[in-house]
């Protein structure tokens, strides 16, 4: 079994999925393959307080109250190392007068060189938001505007261990006659993530992850960078179908983000994928 697990790091395109972790990996979908990742969220706002800093894409939110939602990803692959996919999320909180679906993200995957002697892979995944309305923005359900960006990944493979490193660039801009998530402040439209998540098997069917970042603080009145910390586990039901939760804190430093502190927010995450 142990040389078999070995090929299958030795192959990116069957790395592991996105969820539930927020740093992708190098791996792309088999060509005429297709993946499903259906996830429930819970976010908790720290006494109510805003906390823009959860920017996963295609879940982000940036109300100032807790929240509850179920992210959507379908994945094709379109070649070997090239794929496409959508996301949308639906939000059972919270809810107002407009539609509960927000958060539409189109992007493709091309890993763009591999080195299967030395075991590594990188590869850029260009990806655009969809506006959200005037109202889902001002519920925190998106920004009123065109979103994109893109993400450099580089993935190394050890025999028990892998790593993903992320650097991500987003125009965000969003439409400035109307409050983001009841907010009165400015935020800033240009983002960056840095990001590192090691991966370990722990057997053949269990894999532990600890993914943290920084990235930029949408809010313009407070600092420039906030940090989180996640960790997260990998279930292999079958071959094809993986079940992942995750627990993840946000806050303005490194103190907030390791439970030193109160986090400035939380988000608990569970779900499936499923490849076919």
């Amino acid at each position: 079994m142990k040389p078999f697990l070995l090929g299958l790091l030795l192959l990116p395109t069957l790395a592991l999925a996105f969820e539930p972790l927020n740093t992708d990996d190098a791996g792309t979908v088999k060509a005429g393959g297709n993946q499903i990742e259906q996830y429930f969220f819970f976010i908790n706002r720290a006494d109510g307080g805003q906390a823009t800093d959860i920017l996963t894409p295609g879940e982000e939110y940036s109300g100032n109250t807790d929240a509850r939602a179920f992210p959507f990803t379908y994945t094709r692959g379109l070649s070997e190392t090239v794929e496409a996919s959508f996301a949308t999320t639906y939000y059972n909180q919270p809810n107002g007068s407009y539609s509960r679906f927000s958060n539409y993200v189109f992007a493709t995957k091309w890993r763009f060189h591999e080195d299967h002697e030395n075991r590594y892979a990188l590869a850029i995944k260009p990806m655009v938001s969809l506006p959200a309305s005037k109202q889902q923005q001002v519920s925190g359900l998106g920004l009123a505007a065109f979103n994109y960006g893109v993400n450099f990944i580089a993935s190394k493979y050890w025999d028990e261990v892998e790593v993903h490193m992320n650097a991500s660039y987003i125009r965000s801009p969003y439409n400035t006659n109307y409050s983001v998530g009841y907010s009165a402040d400015t935020f800033r439209t240009n983002i960056l993530l840095l990001s590192i998540a090691p991966v370990w098997t722990v057997s053949q069917n269990l894999r532990l992850a600890f993914d943290i970042g920084v990235t930029t603080n949408p809010t313009a009145s407070q600092q420039y960078s906030s940090q989180y910390a996640l960790i997260a586990g990998i279930y292999s039901l079958t071959d094809n179908i993986d079940l992942g939760v995750s627990y993840m804190r946000t806050g303005l430093n490194f103190g907030e983000t390791f439970a030193a502190q109160q986090a400035a927010s939380t988000r608990s995450e569970v779900g499936i994928t499923w490849r076919f």
